[in-house]
């Protein structure tokens, strides 16, 4: 029996839709960051750029669709997290830090160049990788990593002392 494939209309829209979100997403960023001044022509120019070498290139368009579900995924993760935490502290403030924003800034930005590696199959041999992932080795640096940072930031939590 043949499967109905209920979104096979979304792929026909799928070049738009990549367009636009590499478009948009830059153009924000440039124009936040203000990396290249105020220039308004200067950043839609390299937005078009880039978002027409992301149509271009079929590979690009295959790796933005990897990695768009991924951050979707992670985005929804994250929310949960954050709606979990104001439930227990009560307040949303005590939570958005600006090492929180920065910490997510860099754990977005290794996702896209992890994902990069494996998508693009550069310099990581990932047979590797998975080989010491399954070691004793790592389980037991993980835990390591996992108490130092507990016994670190668990002090420093407020309603612990009071």
């Amino acid at each position: 029996m043949a499967e109905a494939n209920i979104l096979g209309g979304l792929n026909f829209l799928m070049p738009i839709f990549s367009f636009l979100f590499v478009f948009i997403v830059v153009y924000a960023v440039l124009a936040k960051t203000k990396v290249l001044g105020e220039n308004k022509p200067v950043h839609l120019f390299i937005s078009l750029l880039l978002a027409i070498f992301f149509i271009v290139n079929l590979d690009m368009r295959d790796y933005l669709k990897f990695s768009a579900a991924w951050m979707a995924v992670f985005i929804v993760c994250l929310f949960l997290v954050i709606v979990l935490i104001t439930f227990t502290h009560g307040k949303v403030e005590t939570i958005m830090v600006p090492w929180f924003a920065w910490t997510i800034l860099v754990v977005l930005i290794l996702f896209f160049i992890i994902s990069s590696t494996y998508f693009f199959s550069w310099t990581f041999n990932w047979d590797a990788i998975q080989n010491w992932f399954d070691t004793d080795w790592f389980g037991f640096v993980l835990l390591l990593i996992i108490a130092g940072l507990i016994s670190w930031a668990l002090p420093k939590i407020s309603y612990i002392e009071s």
